[in-house]
């Protein structure tokens, strides 16, 4: 395997037996060379096939038995995994870029290459074509699986993504030794390809984006479009200020020091992060007893989210930090209005915690 700014490149010294969802030579197909060419993020192509099959042909590759994708992430993030169990020995190389991720099913713009997961699996074993189209299921699965490990969102509705719009697969196989017919998540082959695409997937992603499973709480915030600018206005529009508090700017970077220092506890995080999940269950109707339809409408029985608020609000800034929620609460100012039940008393709580200690600090100044 060779890898550049421009392509990465990965050859056999024996044709593999492929079926792809690759620009190139998709479907079943007999071939010696795989490529993922980089484009700008501003690619646009009436044919990229033609586009691919001539930058192949540029490269001394034959086009008629070339694999081919397209992606803008960096090829150099690459994730790469391979893994033996018994007489079966698979290799998974992923590239990523999430910025595309979406929920499978949501309506989406035009799309973009710039968020695209392209996986190549390659298996030392021969294979049905049934088994083929089996193991595009398994690494699929695999992929979805890092989207919610990593809790990866959708760029069109904030909630939890399943891929990007624009995906790829291949899977490769021997046409040599002993056949295997199935590849699900229940054979040994599927495990291998499971684990290794779940490996490659992961590392491509956290390479390529900086999505880590530690990322700090306001990025996490950020990738469900609550940016520190919003958090800023919402307590701006709430904030009752006097001169001899200093000025409204000098104010800003005080609430925005605190409330970084607020988010970096990990007890602060734990406790935001199960609300947003918990608007995560509530709409998808996994909260017993209530419906989704019904959760949607913040029902007035519903009292977890605010009992939830004011523990929050009462570890950043104890009772007057209480105090301070139940103002933000009534009036959900900025952002917090248009969140999630759970969602809108977490973050409301964050705000208000922050809000109270920006008012013991500058009252310690007077």
């Amino acid at each position: 395997m060779k890898c550049s700014r421009e392509s990465l490149i990965i050859k056999s010294e024996e044709p593999i037996r492929a079926l792809s969802s690759a620009v190139l030579n998709g479907g079943f197909r007999r071939v010696d060379s795989i490529i993922v060419r980089h484009v700008p993020k501003n690619f646009r192509c009436r044919d990229p096939y033609a586009y691919l099959a001539t930058y192949v042909a540029g490269l001394g590759l034959k086009p008629d038995s070339t694999v081919g994708f397209i992606t803008a992430a960096d090829l150099e993030c690459f994730g790469l995994s391979s893994l033996s169990l018994g007489k079966i020995k698979v290799s998974a190389v992923a590239t990523a870029g999430t910025s595309n991720s979406m929920r499978v099913g949501e309506k989406t713009a035009i799309s973009n290459n710039s968020g695209t997961v392209n996986i190549i699996v390659l298996m030392n074993v021969k294979t049905t074509d049934s088994c083929l189209v089996n193991a595009v299921q398994t690494a699929t699965e695999a992929k979805s699986l890092v989207f919610k490990d990593l809790d990866i969102r959708s760029s069109i509705s904030n909630r939890l993504a399943t891929g990007t719009s624009t995906d790829a697969v291949m899977v490769g196989s021997a046409e040599e030794g002993p056949q295997y017919h199935y590849a699900g998540p229940g054979t040994a082959l599927g495990v291998a390809i499971a684990n290794t695409v779940y490996t490659a997937v992961k590392e491509a992603i956290e390479k390529h984006d900086g999505a880590t499973p530690n990322r700090p709480l306001l990025t996490r915030l950020e990738e469900r479009g609550i940016r520190i600018k919003d958090l800023e206005e919402s307590f701006m529009e709430k904030y009752i200020h006097h001169k001899a508090l200093g000025s409204k700017s000098g104010v800003r970077r005080i609430f925005r020091r605190l409330l970084e220092e607020a988010a970096s506890d990990h007890n602060v995080a734990a406790l935001i992060l199960a609300a947003l999940h918990l608007d995560d269950d509530g709409y998808s109707g996994l909260i017993p007893n209530l419906p989704e339809k019904k959760y949607s409408e913040d029902p007035v029985s519903l009292l977890a989210d605010e009992i939830l608020g004011m523990a929050i609000s009462n570890y950043i800034a104890g009772a007057k930090g209480v105090f301070e929620y139940v103002r933000f609460d009534r009036a959900k100012p900025g952002i917090i209005r248009r969140l999630g039940p759970f969602a809108d008393d977490a973050v409301g709580a964050l705000v208000a915690g922050v809000s109270s200690n920006v008012y013991t600090k500058l009252g310690r100044r007077r």
